[in-house]
């Protein structure tokens, strides 16, 4: 058993020391570079996203754009954030994805998603967290509203994007899905 353990721990190590040094995180290595001030984060390539469509929630039936940039720009003022979404007969739920445009970087951690019934204001129909890329302005992912989480036929939901910072939630982007 203790041999086990040893042997996990080096594993550990050795793979976060590989990962130290792809990251070059805070050696004399990454000093000597940039003469020993932090390095500056790449810039976010959609800024003028966020400037422009700030704050709100896109609920797509098929895949997310796979643009950035100005491209994104192009695709966001195309396209209505809210959307009706029809299940197939045969299925309990409603798939989707959903692109939320953020205002500002939200803080490093995980983002928590909500969903509102626009019916019983107040009512926290559908909750959950993820973890984000830390200073992303655009989150993405798919989701099933489901009929065995709340989701009902011909009801509109409130979706909000944002996260628990002392115990409150902030929200960064917000939208409106029907489901049919």
């Amino acid at each position: 058993m203790h041999t086990l353990l040893v042997g996990l721990a080096l594993l550990v190590a050795a793979n976060t020391g590989s990962e130290l040094a792809k990251n070059d995180s805070g050696g004399k290595a990454a000093q000597k570079k940039d003469g020993g001030k932090k390095g500056t984060p790449a810039a976010d390539p959609n800024v003028a996203a966020s400037k422009a469509h700030g704050g709100k929630v896109w609920i797509l039936t098929g895949s997310p754009p796979s643009v950035e940039g100005e491209e994104l720009v192009k695709w966001l003022s195309g396209h209505a954030p809210a959307a009706e979404v029809t299940k197939k007969a045969n299925e309990e739920r409603w798939p989707i994805n959903f692109l939320a445009v953020f205002k500002k970087p939200p803080a490093k951690g995980p983002l928590t998603i909500e969903f509102m019934d626009k019916k019983e204001p107040g009512t926290l129909v559908d909750q959950y967290s993820t973890e984000t890329p830390a200073g992303a302005l655009v989150y993405q992912e798919p989701y099933d509203l489901d009929t065995n989480n709340g989701f009902n036929k011909n009801h509109t939901y409130v979706i909000k994007v944002g996260q628990i910072i002392k115990k409150k939630f902030v929200n960064y982007a917000s939208g409106e899905v029907t489901l049919k």
